[in-house]
């Protein structure tokens, strides 16, 4: 995929009330030190409006829980970024996560994690698409890349970085790179674990495009 726009949305758009954008997200979580007191869990996301060729990023801190538990939250809070109905690809590389989706396996445990996820998915056609870790799948390996960034630094990352890495995803000419994003995200969580967890702030999206965006009401 190229010539993905880095834009911001901030207000409600009047145009396509019926309109429902087509959304592809690339969930992953991370969690350091599993099983044991001092685990420590991460999400990332790569959401993809592809009606408006927009690119957003997610990297969340989500404490001491289980992997499992993070990997249905990765998706819980992917979805939490979209602002109107829309028709949704979700990959993930948990089979836990997406065989339960699908209704193979009963949601016997971490039960009020999957109420939040079946909760998020209202209002949504959801596609759920299993894709195997680490097998060179782009936006992929870049969620699961913000996870481990999250995991490692105990905090979201600020909305001033996510905005850097979203530049640095696409180089100069407009291709994806996933190698300028991490050598970007090294410094950035080096410059967290050096100074300490920094202050997050909200970001606030401009929209430019005609059709209204997926993370705008």
């Amino acid at each position: 995929m190229t010539a993905l726009k880095l834009v911001k949305d901030n207000g409600r758009s009047d145009a396509g009330e019926a309109y429902t954008p087509l959304v592809t997200i690339y969930a992953d979580a991370s969690c350091l030190r599993n099983g044991t007191p001092g685990q420590s869990a991460g999400c990332g996301a790569v959401i993809v409006d592809r009606n408006r060729m927009e690119l957003k990023l997610l990297a969340k801190y989500l404490g001491p829980m289980t992997n499992q538990q993070a990997e249905i939250l990765a998706c819980v809070k992917a979805l939490e970024e979209l602002r109107r109905p829309c028709r949704v690809e979700i990959f993930s590389d948990s089979r836990y996560v997406i065989d339960t989706m699908k209704g193979r396996n009963r949601m016997k445990t971490n039960r009020p994690f999957w109420g939040r996820l079946v909760e998020q998915s209202f209002g949504h056609h959801i596609t759920w698409r299993w894709v195997k870790g680490h097998d060179g799948l782009l936006f992929q390996e870049a969620a699961d890349r913000l996870a481990r960034a999250a995991s490692t630094a105990q905090t979201d990352l600020l909305s001033d970085d996510i905005d850097l890495l979203r530049e640095h995803l696409s180089d100069e000419n407009n291709q994806l790179n996933i190698r300028s994003f991490e050598i970007e995200l090294d410094k950035i969580i080096s410059r967290y674990t050096t100074l300490g967890h920094p202050v997050n702030s909200h970001s606030t999206f401009d929209g430019v495009a005609s059709l209204p965006s997926a993370f705008s009401a």
